[in-house]
């Protein structure tokens, strides 16, 4: 690495770290957040994780930053997501929106689906200090890309979990290969990169004030190991069904597979409301309705 390019990163690290360093008193009623345990059950490769994260390509990678959002590592300017990002655009602003909304400092948030972290740095701004997010992405180099990416924005709140999200026994799954252009829409599958599925409910999370949820299809397995944990919390849920399947353009097929997830959560006592595209908002209803 040349030392224009330590000297980037040194400043950009300093600068991030001031965002975040200033001491902030706790609030009245403060109350200190569980700590969960993450320790994987199956897959037993944390020390090979380590290695691999320490051995970041720094080289491969430019930084650019989004207005009010964060900064970032991109390596591929053909995919859509990192192309919005050297262009400067929040990604999905009626999701940022959404979000925004629904944090509640101070509180824990759950994103499934963190991806590089363009939703997970907003996030762990907005819980605060005394606020924790923990954010899962189970491909291996999303994931590199989303640790170092806190790290750039100085973030200490966030604990990012390589796993898999979905119902049943905690197993080894495999993601399928990333699609050129399109990293974000990888899926659960075959492709020899192996993750630890865990359901939410066996992290046994507390005062949860948000679930994200964008995973691909496979919303209604996080939706189905993740039943106790909505029950108990009560959380807003914003979550991505059947990406790509506009709700008002949707032909019967989808729409009918659509209201199948929406139906899980109505199940559960909420009022689901399409948004944009294909995210929706879960409200749980108001005790006596």
């Amino acid at each position: 690495m040349t030392g224009h390019r330590r000297g980037q990163l040194s400043a950009a690290f300093t600068i991030a770290a001031s965002l975040v360093a200033g001491c902030q008193p706790a609030p009245v009623d403060y109350r200190p957040l569980p700590v969960i345990a993450t320790q994987p059950r199956v897959l037993q490769d944390t020390d090979e994780i380590r290695r691999y994260l320490n051995a970041f390509p720094l080289d491969d990678y430019q930084q650019y930053d989004v207005p009010e959002v964060g900064r970032f590592f991109v390596d591929d300017i053909g995919d859509m997501v990192k192309q919005g990002i050297i262009n400067g655009d929040a990604w999905e602003p009626h999701v940022v929106a959404l979000l925004e909304n629904h944090v509640e400092p101070g509180s824990v948030v759950i994103e499934v689906g963190a991806h590089i972290g363009t939703h997970t740095v907003p996030i762990a701004r907005w819980t605060g200090p005394h606020g924790r997010v923990y954010a899962f992405e189970p491909q291996r180099k999303i994931f590199r890309e989303l640790h170092h990416n806190l790290a750039l924005n100085g973030l200490t709140n966030v604990v990012p979990l390589r796993f898999a999200v979905g119902a049943g026994e905690p197993r080894i799954i495999e993601m399928n290969p990333a699609t050129p252009g399109n990293e974000a829409g990888t899926g659960v599958g075959v492709g020899g990169d192996p993750a630890e599925l865990r359901t939410l409910d066996s992290f046994e999370f507390e005062a949860v004030s948000l679930l994200k949820i964008d995973v691909e299809h496979y919303e209604n397995e996080v939706l189905d190991g993740a039943l106790d944990t909505i029950r108990r919390n009560r959380p807003a849920v914003v979550l991505e069904i059947l990406g790509g399947e506009d709700y008002e353009t949707a032909d019967a097929d989808a729409r009918a597979r659509i209201h199948a997830t929406w139906s899980k959560l109505e199940a559960l006592d909420y009022t689901v409301t399409p948004v944009r595209n294909h995210d929706y908002l879960a409200l749980p209803n108001p005790a006596g309705d």
